[in-house]
């Protein structure tokens, strides 16, 4: 017989408490906004952080669905890619961070239009992919432990 905590953080459960506490922290969000003070990084008021903490719960969700509706396919296999970052976390997460400095000095992305964003966007996830799976193909590893 399974014990209440086994129920209560079973999977079935924490994609229902994530969707409820990214409702509850959105409303709670719209308030703050509208009747407190208006949402502000700069300051890092509370409503900036419920907005980010709901953001990121609805993320987590997303991921939660994703990996929940892959056990249900058939002969569902990790692809190259995955592998390869998975491999090499490492060595693309300070490529990625490079890749971002660089789209940071040189494009002005607080004015830049859709095409030029998605452009931009393009250019990078494919940087960021070939240069990682290359990383995979000659055997470099970023690991020092």
């Amino acid at each position: 017989m399974e014990s209440n905590w086994e129920t209560i953080f079973s999977l079935e459960i924490i994609p229902l408490l994530c969707g409820e506490a990214t409702n509850g922290l959105g409303l709670l969000t719209l308030f703050l906004d509208r009747h407190v003070e208006s949402v502000s990084r700069r300051m890092c008021n509370l409503g900036y952080v419920t907005l980010v903490l709901a953001q990121n719960l609805q993320m987590m969700l997303a991921v939660l669905g994703i990996l929940m509706l892959s056990d249900y396919i058939p002969a569902s296999e990790t692809s190259v890619l995955e592998q390869a970052f998975d491999r090499n976390l490492l060595g693309s997460f300070l490529l990625a961070n490079i890749l971002t400095g660089l789209v940071n000095l040189y494009a002005d992305t607080l004015f830049a239009s859709s095409a030029k964003s998605l452009v931009i966007l393009v250019i990078y996830s494919f940087t960021l992919s070939a240069v990682t799976g290359l990383m995979v193909l000659y055997g470099i590893r970023l690991k020092f432990w």
